[in-house]
């Protein structure tokens, strides 16, 4: 089980790293809940985009994200197509399948058209965090395929029938870290404060707001390698209203402080 999830990070990070590609993996919320609560966390990893501009949308527009996943997974396409997300992203998309049936996708993400048609505040970061040149289609053809052969095998062996309550909240959390409360929680799984806390500390070790700040600190580092923003849009855009809260996590966490950590990791 270890093996094939090992395999496909390793490949992901591969495709991300060695080739370029900004590659993130998408399911049916439905059969990532049945996962084993020791294979999920490893894949929720990857699934998300990676690019500033992506991260500052998520913000406030997280919602449309979900939605415009969820439809592509509905279309049920079985070839790879060129497709735009809501946010005005242009992407490469691979459908999974299991059982005959649509469970996700494989985008490779991070492309725009060369003239705007992005409005508003983030219509600069559209234009400097995404690139204008032509989706490398046959190379993804080539390389995307084996990634969603693997996700597949993995489905096959280990998605079960029935549904883990663990992994519906951390999927949840994942999904919304830089903007929700425990209050929404609440409403969305219709339990108490003190049950969802006393689960998640029991079965990850550390509080909900622990585990929210530290994907926020990891969208931080993100937009700090690739965008010059300022620390102070940087916090607001990945979840922090204080500055100097975020400023304190950052360096608590990395031991080092966000602008140290830009200057230090320049090319």
């Amino acid at each position: 089980m270890e093996k094939l999830i090992l395999k496909i990070n390793s490949y992901i990070g591969y495709l991300n790293k060695e080739c370029g590609l900004s590659v993130s993996v998408h399911f049916d919320q439905n059969i990532l809940y049945c996962l084993p609560q020791k294979i999920l966390p490893m894949l929720l990893e990857y699934n998300s985009h990676t690019n500033p501009y992506c991260i500052a949308v998520k913000r406030t527009k997280h919602h449309e994200c979900v939605l415009y996943q969820q439809s592509i997974i509905k279309k049920g396409v079985r070839e790879s197509f060129l497709s735009m997300c809501h946010a005005g992203v242009l992407e490469y998309v691979h459908p999974i399948f299991k059982a005959e049936k649509a469970i996700g996708f494989v985008v490779v993400s991070g492309y725009r058209n060369k003239v705007s048609n992005c409005k508003g505040a983030k219509a600069d970061l559209w234009e400097r965090a995404l690139s204008d040149k032509e989706i490398p289609k046959e190379l993804c053809d080539t390389l995307i395929p084996p990634l969603c052969i693997m996700l597949e095998q993995l489905f096959e062996c280990y998605a079960k029938e029935t549904a883990n309550e663990f992994n519906q909240l951390i999927q949840f959390l994942n999904e919304y870290h830089n903007n929700v409360t425990l209050s929404d929680l609440c409403a969305h799984f219709n339990r108490s404060k003190s049950y969802i806390s006393h689960m998640f500390k029991r079965e990850c070790k550390m509080t909900i707001k622990a585990y929210c700040n530290k994907l926020k600190l990891a969208d931080a580092k993100k937009m700090l390698l690739e965008t010059d923003f300022s620390i102070t849009e940087i916090a607001f855009d990945t979840g922090f209203n204080d500055t100097s809260y975020f400023i304190y996590l950052f360096k608590k966490e990395f031991g080092i402080s966000p602008l140290k950590y830009r200057k230090n990791n320049m090319n």
